[in-house]
This record gives C-alpha cells, sequence and structure tokens, in this order.
C-alpha cells in the first residue's frame, strides 16, 4: 500500500468540489499509446500521472484502459468494483455517476479510474454497436469531471480495438514508450497511421507529441535505433530516454510509484525529466515544481 494510504483510500469517491483542478479551463488529456506489449505503456503512464500530481502539483486524473488493469495494480486499486467497463457500457451517465468509479489512490491530488477483465466485454459491447458515436463515449464521459482536473493520463492496452479507438478520440496529446531492442519501424508507422485517422475522423485536436525510449542502456545498437528513428521523420522524438533499472519492476511488485519507491533512482529522476520536456511542449507547465 501507498504511504498514508487508508482503508478509506480505496472506496469509492465522492467527488467534493474545492481547490478545483486548474479553475474551470478544462483538463489535458494524455494518452500513452503503443500496439506493442512490454514497451512501459503502465510504468510510463503510472509515473508521468504521480509526478503531474505530486512534483507539479496538478490535480489528476489516472484513466487505466487495459483489459489486465496494471495501472489499477500500480496504485493497489485493483478489484471486482465498476471502472472503465462500466462507463463506457453505462447510458445517460451523468456527472454523479461518473464520480462513483473514481477512487483515490492515496497520493494526494491523484485519482483514478480502474480496470479489469470486463473491458473485454465492454469492447465487444461496443463493436457490436457499430454508430457513429462509439468512438466518442469515453469523451463524454470525461466531459463531466473536466473541470475538477488539470490532466487525464491514460494508460492504454497494446491493441487495435474500440477501447482504443475511444482513448485516442478522447485525446489531447499522444505520447509512444518503445523499446530500442524491439524496435519496428514498420508497427510504428501503424500506430501513427492510427492517429492521423483518428484525427482526420473524429479528434481534429489531436497531437502526436513523440517517442520516447525505455528500457535504454548506452550501447551502439540503442543509439542507432535513436537516430533511424529521428532520420525517419516519423515522429518527434523525446531527448528524455529511460534507462533500464531494476528499480522499475521492484516498484510494480510494491504497488508503488518510483518517486516514492525509490526517488532517487535513475528512472525516478528520468521519468521528472520526461514530465518537465511534455509540459514544455504544451501550455499546462506553468504551475508551482516542488
Amino acid at each position: 500500500m501507498p504511504d498514508g494510504q487508508s482503508q478509506r483510500g480505496n472506496e469509492r469517491l465522492y467527488r467534493v468540489r474545492l481547490a478545483q483542478g486548474n479553475g474551470g479551463t478544462g483538463m489535458r488529456t494524455l494518452a500513452i499509446v503503443n500496439l506493442k506489449g512490454g514497451v512501459g505503456k503502465t510504468v510510463s503512464a503510472a509515473n508521468v500521472a504521480h509526478i503531474l500530481a505530486t512534483v507539479h502539483h496538478k490535480k489528476v486524473l489516472l484513466v487505466d484502459g487495459d483489459k489486465q488493469g496494471s495501472a489499477s495494480r500500480y496504485f493497489s486499486v485493483y478489484g471486482e468494483h465498476d471502472g472503465t467497463a462500466a462507463l463506457l457500457l453505462a447510458d445517460g451517465l451523468d456527472a454523479e455517476g461518473v464520480e462513483r468509479v473514481i477512487y483515490r489512490t492515496g497520493y494526494y491530488g491523484l485519482d483514478i479510474i480502474t480496470s479489469n477483465l470486463e473491458l473485454y466485454a465492454a469492447d465487444r459491447a461496443l463493436y457490436d454497436r457499430q454508430d457513429t458515436d462509439t468512438a466518442r463515449v469515453l469523451s463524454s464521459v470525461l466531459d463531466h469531471v473536466r473541470n475538477d482536473y488539470d490532466f487525464c493520463i491514460i494508460d492504454n492496452g497494446p491493441s487495435v480495438d474500440t477501447v482504443t479507438l475511444n482513448v485516442l478520440a478522447a485525446a489531447d496529446d499522444v505520447l509512444i514508450p518503445i523499446r530500442p531492442d524491439e524496435f519496428s519501424f514498420s508497427g510504428l508507422l501503424d500506430l501513427v497511421e492510427q492517429v492521423d485517422a483518428v484525427r482526420a475522423a473524429v479528434n481534429p485536436g489531436l497531437t502526436l507529441r513523440g517517442a520516447f525510449f525505455t528500457h535504454w542502456q548506452n550501447r551502439e545498437t540503442f543509439w542507432q535505433a535513436r537516430r533511424s528513428l529521428e532520420d525517419s521523420g516519423i515522429c518527434p522524438v523525446f531527448q528524455t530516454a529511460i534507462n533500464y533499472n531494476p528499480k522499475v519492476p521492484e516498484s510494480t511488485l510494491e504497488e508503488k510509484p518510483l518517486c516514492a519507491f525509490a526517488p532517487r533512482s535513475w528512472a525516478a529522476i528520468q521519468y521528472k525529466k520526461l514530465t518537465a520536456e511534455y509540459l514544455a511542449l504544451t501550455d499546462s507547465g506553468k504551475g508551482k515544481e516542488g
């Protein structure tokens, strides 16, 4: 359990609207996406969300969009309770209905909408609807809490499905974590084309902010992969890379974000740099950093 997290921290959070996120200007939604597994999507989403809340003092909602519920496990809130699947399947949700599936993480300023295997059924049900609004369900749901948070960070599963379509339709920004030792231009190009298609069809404001390397090591083959990606022009490449570090898998076993579990580790420091680099690309990084 995170430090200071009580049993009440896992109970449903009925939102009390005080000290509201950004004063009603609307939250910015960041989707962390890759069609491959094992590239660090969940660790990246969880740690960027935690750093935005605890270092940059933003009010953050983390949405677990992965059927495995890994982000939910990371914050010790995985379970059978309602989460992302229930929101995608519900009809006529109001703000209170959304707020009832928002949970505390135990870290000030950071809340979560959880996920579990029920998201498989939700994905199939959305696919079977085959109507024009199917892609906008998550975006409509998040509209109800848009003035309560500065940021929404979405962890997405490694698949192209209706849930992924909803994630991209709801997002303002996309970041792509990639492993240089499993680097594939074809897979990355497919994802970039998917982002372009969603932008053209349903979300003209969607911006691909870039890719960043995870599991990084100072090897010539890794530098070659980086130079190849930069030269390809497929997408921007972040300066910050996340080094391979045993503290990362240890933090997932302990169910604590890196800045709480191993704040002096290279991975924690690099995720802080990555978050700052992302904020510098937006107009949302003007808040106090501590």
